[in-house]
C-alpha cells in the first residue's frame, strides 16, 4: 500500500465538557456514547439518493476492476515482529488521565494545542502488535509512517487526534526534526467533540487530508462483530476510504472542508455506495458475518474519501478498547479478507446528495400556515437546512426523514419556487483556490434545483368572523366581550334589536369602538324594559 504525505492543516481549538451518560441507540456510537449527532454526515443514510452524472467516469478512473480492500488487519499481543495494520485508538477516561503537552512541530498554528489525556500504554500508529515501534515517525525502513495517535475520552466524548506523533523516547520527530528534549511531539494536533454538529473552517484540514475526524469513520470490531460476539452487530456511519492521487482533484465537497493539490477528478469528501443489486446481494449473502456487516454499510452509509492513498482502501482498527485500553474484540480477518475483497470499483455508484423537491403539500395557502416538502437527501445537514420561498426562508423548519421536511409558510405573494439548501453560505478564504469548495458558496450539499414540482402559490387568507365570547348579567346592564380573532386594531359596531328575524340593515347601532392592542372589546348596555332584546357584533 502506498502513502503520501498530506499538504498543509489547520484546526480551531474545541474543550472538553462534562461527563456524560452512554445512549444506546442505532446511531454510530463507542460504547454506547454516539459520534456526533444524528444529523450529522457520518450518520446519513444514502441508499436512495440519485447517481451522480459523473460516477461512471470516476468509477472509470479508479478502476472498475480494483478491488476494495481492508487497511487494517491482525492485533496479536505475541506478535513481536509484524507492526498493526490500520489506525488503532485510545480509550481513556478524561477526568482522571493525566493531560501532557505535546509539542506541534510543523503547524503551531494550525492546531489545537492543548494537553491530550495520553495512557500510560498509548498504541500509535505503525507500533509492534506486541508494543511500541521506538523508531519513530516517518517514511524511512521501519518508521511508523503516519503515525497518528487517536485518543478518546469516553468521560467526554472527546477525540484527539493528531498526525506525525513521535514519543519522548523516539530518536526525532516526524519530517526528521531533532528530537532530544525528552517530550511528546507531532506535526498537527485536532481535537473533536462528538457531541456537536463540529467541522473545520473552510480550507483547514485536520490530522485527515479532508478535514475530517478518522475515528468518526474507521471500521471497528466493536461495530462489526455480531451481537452473539460483544459487537453491535450493525456499522451505522460511512467508512473512511483513500484513493490514488490521479484520482483526487484539487477540490473537496462537504463534509470536506480541505483539498490536496491533485490533478484527478473526485473531490476529497466524496461519497461511493455499494449497488444494491440482485447480484450484488447473492455476492454478499455468502460471505462471511463479518464482512456482511460491512457490505452492508457500505449499501447504507457508503465510503467517503478522505485521503489520499491506495484505490478502494478502507479504514479500519484492528482492534477495539474496552474502559482501561486494553483490546476487547478483534476482528476475523479471514471472514473479512475473504469477504469484502471480492468487491470490486465497478460494483459501487457515486451518489449526489444534493437535495431534491419532488412536491409540496399543500401547493398553495397564506403564510402562516403548514406546508410539507417531499423529496430526497433533506438528512446529514448537520442542522444547517433551511427552505426558501423564492429569496424568503420559512420561519419554522422541521427535517421529519431524509424525504419530508415541515415548514411554516412565510410572508409573500404570487407564485414561487420552494427550494431547499442543505448547508450554509461560507467563504473559503485558506485554500488559495476559488473553486476549491465543490458547492462554493454553501458549505454543504447545496441547493435543490428548480422544477414545476416546487411552486408554490401564496393565497390571503379570508378574515375570520369577529365573536362575542361572553355574556353577563350585571346590576341592570348586560356586559359582553369578544375578540376580533385577526389581531390588534380595528373598528367595531354593536348593533340590538328586539326582532332575531329583523334584517341586519334595520337593527340599530348601539355602540362604535375600536378593538385593543390584543384585538378584544368590551360593551356595557342598559337592559331596559323590553322582554327580549339581541345584539350583534359587526365589523366594517
Amino acid at each position: 500500500m502506498s502513502r503520501k504525505r498530506r499538504g498543509r492543516k489547520r484546526v480551531g481549538v474545541l474543550a472538553a465538557g462534562a461527563a456524560l451518560t452512554p445512549v444506546c441507540s442505532g446511531l454510530a456510537a463507542l460504547l454506547g456514547y454516539p459520534l456526533y449527532p444524528s444529523n450529522y454526515a457520518w450518520n446519513q443514510i444514502i441508499t436512495n439518493a440519485p447517481v451522480a452524472a459523473n460516477s461512471a467516469a470516476i468509477i472509470a478512473r479508479i478502476g472498475g476492476s480494483t478491488h476494495v480492500h481492508p487497511d487494517w488487519g491482525d492485533d496479536n499481543p505475541t506478535n513481536g515482529i509484524s507492526p498493526l495494520y490500520g489506525i488503532p485508538f485510545n480509550v481513556v477516561h478524561g477526568n482522571t488521565t493525566s493531560r501532557i503537552n505535546v509539542t506541534i512541530d510543523n503547524y503551531p498554528d494550525e492546531s489545537d494545542i492543548v494537553p491530550v489525556p495520553i495512557p500510560s500504554n498509548a498504541v500509535i500508529e505503525g507500533d509492534y502488535q506486541n508494543g511500541p515501534n521506538p523508531n519513530g515517525a516517518g517514511y524511512n525502513t521501519g518508521q511508523r509512517g503516519d503515525s497518528h495517535l487517536i485518543v478518546w475520552d469516553e468521560d467526554n466524548n472527546i477525540g484527539y487526534e493528531l498526525f506525525g506523533v513521535s514519543r519522548p523516547s523516539d530518536p526525532m520527530t516526524f519530517d526528521e526534526l531533532p528530537h532530544t528534549d525528552g517530550l511528546w511531539h507531532a506535526a498537527q494536533e485536532t481535537v473533536w467533540n462528538f457531541n456537536t454538529n463540529s467541522f473545520r473552517i473552510l480550507g483547514e484540514t485536520s490530522a485527515d487530508a479532508a478535514g475530517l475526524s478518522i475515528l468518526a469513520g474507521l471500521a471497528r470490531p466493536d461495530e462489526g462483530l455480531a451481537a452473539s460476539q460483544g459487537g453491535q452487530g450493525a456499522i451505522n456511519h460511512a467508512l473512511r476510504m483513500t484513493l490514488p492521487p490521479g484520482v483526487i482533484s484539487k477540490q473537496y465537497i462537504y463534509p470536506a472542508s480541505h483539498m490536496v493539490s491533485e490533478s484527478g477528478i473526485v473531490p476529497l469528501g466524496s461519497r461511493l455506495r455499494l449497488k444494491n443489486t440482485p447480484a450484488i446481494n447473492t455476492l454478499i449473502s455468502a460471505m462471511g458475518p463479518e464482512s456482511q456487516i460491512l457490505a452492508r454499510a457500505m449499501q447504507q452509509y457508503g465510503l467517503i474519501v478522505a485521503d489520499v492513498g491506495s484505490a478502494m482502501y478502507v479504514t479500519g482498527a484492528s482492534a477495539s478498547g474496552n474502559a482501561t485500553n486494553g483490546i476487547s474484540l478483534t476482528w476475523d480477518m479471514t471472514d473479512v479478507l475473504n469477504g469484502i475483497r471480492q468487491l470490486q470499483a465497478t460494483n459501487f455508484d457515486v451518489v449526489n446528495l444534493m437535495p431534491v423537491v419532488t412536491g409540496l403539500s399543500p401547493t398553495n395557502g397564506p403564510p402562516g400556515s403548514a406546508l410539507t416538502v417531499h423529496g430526497q437527501n433533506f438528512s446529514g445537514a448537520a442542522g444547517l437546512l433551511s427552505v426558501l420561498f423564492g429569496s424568503t426562508p420559512a420561519g419554522t423548519v422541521s427535517v421529519l426523514s431524509d424525504t419530508q421536511i415541515s415548514v411554516t409558510v412565510p410572508s409573500g405573494s404570487g407564485t414561487v419556487d420552494v427550494t431547499v439548501q442543505s448547508g450554509t453560505n461560507e467563504v473559503d478564504n485558506v485554500s488559495g483556490s476559488p473553486n476549491a469548495n465543490v458547492n462554493a458558496p454553501i458549505f454543504g450539499y447545496g441547493t435543490s434545483a428548480l422544477t414545476p414540482a416546487d411552486k408554490f402559490t401564496f393565497s390571503v387568507a379570508a378574515p375570520t368572523a369577529p365573536t362575542i365570547q361572553q355574556v353577563m348579567m350585571s346590576g341592570g346592564n348586560i356586559l359582553l366581550n369578544g375578540t376580533n380573532n385577526n389581531g390588534p386594531g380595528g373598528t367595531y359596531h354593536v348593533l340590538t334589536s328586539t326582532n332575531l328575524l329583523l334584517p341586519r340593515a334595520n337593527w340599530a347601532v348601539v355602540a362604535n369602538g375600536s378593538f385593543d392592542s390584543t384585538g378584544k372589546f368590551s360593551f356595557t348596555n342598559a337592559i331596559g324594559t323590553n322582554p327580549r332584546q339581541f345584539y350583534t357584533l359587526r365589523v366594517p
